[in-house]
């Protein structure tokens, strides 16, 4: 059977894009630590839709996790023609005052579980010549973020990557995307994460990611406003006066 795989998928942006693909009658793997809002949302989302949801209690920080999935979905004979990585954390502070295990679980979340399970899964959609990949990177991609220095590179990691990605697959059906959200109204921000200025909906990051795969781009960053600090900005300030103008905005969050 064919299913939409979505990590971080108990809340946020990964929540809403489940909502998403439940309407679309597609049968979901569910993947987050939150064991009791997975079996919650399998059981709604089951009643109202009339689809298959497995939900698999995982820490994605966890080295070889990904291995872990990939073989319990196979052994199901799953077959995964949507793999939506959602998950990620950040930490927020000076890199030398911040935790070695937060920075380094952050990195192995955001970072390597993302990688594992897009080139694990990623044979077989090559294999079936169908399948989409969507990673969720974010406006931090764009430039460094002093006090979230490993968050904003873990993210330039995605961003490249997904791109990179999306031109060796081309010429096939399998499509990879990047969609890049700026602050959006999730537990990001109680886990960590900074922002300022007005949060955007999940559901408008979904809405904003479905139109663009229909456009057949690459990634996208949601929001005009987005889009002019994350793109337009870089181009005009050198790197030594971006990264110190977004120093001393970040230093007046704190």
């Amino acid at each position: 059977m064919k299913y939409t795989v979505i990590t971080g998928a108990s809340s946020g942006i990964g929540k809403a894009f489940a909502q998403h693909y439940a309407q679309k009658n597609n049968n979901l793997v569910l993947i987050a630590r939150s064991e009791d809002k997975l079996k919650l949302m399998k059981q709604e989302l089951e009643q109202k839709f009339g689809i298959n949801v497995m939900p698999l209690a995982y820490d994605l920080s966890i080295a070889n996790i990904a291995q872990t999935i990939y073989t319990k979905l196979s052994d199901n004979h799953i077959e995964v023609e949507t793999l939506i990585n959602s998950a990620g954390v950040a930490t927020n502070g000076f890199v030398n005052d911040t935790s070695y295990e937060s920075q380094h679980n952050e990195i192995m979340l955001n970072v390597v579980s993302l990688f594992d399970l897009t080139k694990l899964f990623l044979s077989s959609m090559l294999a079936n010549n169908d399948g989409t990949i969507i990673n969720v990177a974010s406006t931090s991609a764009y430039h460094p973020i002093p006090t979230m220095a490993v968050y904003a590179a873990s993210k330039a990691f995605v961003l490249s990557f997904s791109e990179a990605l999306s031109a060796e697959t081309r010429g096939t059906n399998v499509n990879v995307f990047a969609v890049s959200p700026g602050a959006t109204d999730t537990n990001f921000f109680s886990n960590g994460g900074v922002s300022y200025g007005n949060l955007r909906t999940p559901d408008h990051v979904v809405d904003m990611t479905m139109s663009a795969l229909e456009k057949n781009k690459i990634s996208k960053i949601d929001g005009f406003n987005n889009y002019f600090t994350s793109m337009v900005l870089p181009r005009l300030l050198t790197r030594n006066r971006m990264v110190k103008m977004v120093y001393n905005i970040m230093m007046k969050q704190k």
